[in-house]
């Protein structure tokens, strides 16, 4: 199986109950794109390999595949030769990443976010086009369909205050990246946001340990909580109460930064 996502791990484990015998897992970032949890229950309770830093450079066979060339990559992505090996098989599984499907949202004039492939959307889960709302997996692929659910809710309930004419302050504040974090859903909150608080999902760039995620208004830290762990594989979570909004309506961007530091 090439690629270690929740899918290419679950996969991994259906196809050894259904008698398959699974010969490895090869993923060529230097973590795994899945679950701690499904690493464990789908991979290491079955004897899989799990082959970080790998990927597949030839696939061997004509009229089926009879195995495969697998090699480790450097720190470019790039195969390193040296490193080839053969292995026989007779199914290749590619299991390589989604990305929302957002042909109607470009087409309706939507703004997409470059990292997620899917819609800017503010704390109300409005698109740039007024009286659009997007959430749940068009934003990004979530790893959990619990957050999905909470999102389809809120998107729901704010369209329908904007189908009955309700309308706030459009004063926002954009959500800024800071070092160690990919992306945020969403993107900006309104000063006016109408419930008491407002989560922020975001994923970190790569695996850390130990470390600090920080909540920044401007130059204001509001928040700095200790990780023991962080993956890109798992959605990570803020939540910011709405009386922080009313208390800095002049805040010009909300920041949320990994930081080694204790202090």
């Amino acid at each position: 199986i090439l690629g270690s996502g929740d899918i290419g791990l679950i996969m991994a484990r259906r196809l050894t109950l259904e008698g398959a015998k699974v010969k490895m897992v090869l993923e060529i970032m230097p973590y795994s794109g899945g679950l701690k949890r499904n690493i464990v229950q789908c991979l290491d309770d079955y004897n899989i390999p799990l082959k970080l830093s790998h990927t597949v450079t030839k696939i061997h066979g004509k009229d089926r595949v009879e195995g495969i060339t697998y090699a480790m990559v450097d720190e470019h992505l790039n195969p390193i030769k040296e490193t080839e090996q053969e292995v026989s098989c007779d199914t290749l599984l590619l299991s390589v990443g989604l990305i929302p499907e957002n042909e109607l949202s470009r087409k309706a004039g939507v703004k997409i976010n470059p990292k997620t492939q899917g819609p800017l959307v503010s704390s109300r889960f409005e698109t740039s086009v007024p009286g659009i709302f997007a959430c749940g997996n068009v934003l990004h692929v979530h790893d959990l369909v619990d957050y999905v659910s909470e999102e389809a809710a809120l998107a729901g309930k704010y369209a329908q205050a904007f189908v009955q004419g309700q309308r706030f302050d459009d004063s926002q504040i954009p959500i800024v990246s800071g070092q160690g974090c990919r992306y945020s859903v969403p993107t900006s909150v309104y000063v006016s946001h109408p419930d008491k608080t407002i989560v922020i999902r975001f994923r970190v760039d790569k695996v850390y340990e130990n470390t600090y995620v920080s909540l920044y208004f401007d130059e204001e830290r509001l928040s700095h909580k200790l990780k023991r762990v962080l993956t890109p594989g798992e959605m990570e979570q803020i939540i910011i109460p709405t009386s922080w909004l009313k208390e800095r309506p002049h805040t010009k961007r909300i920041m949320i930064a990994v930081e080694e530091d204790e202090k």
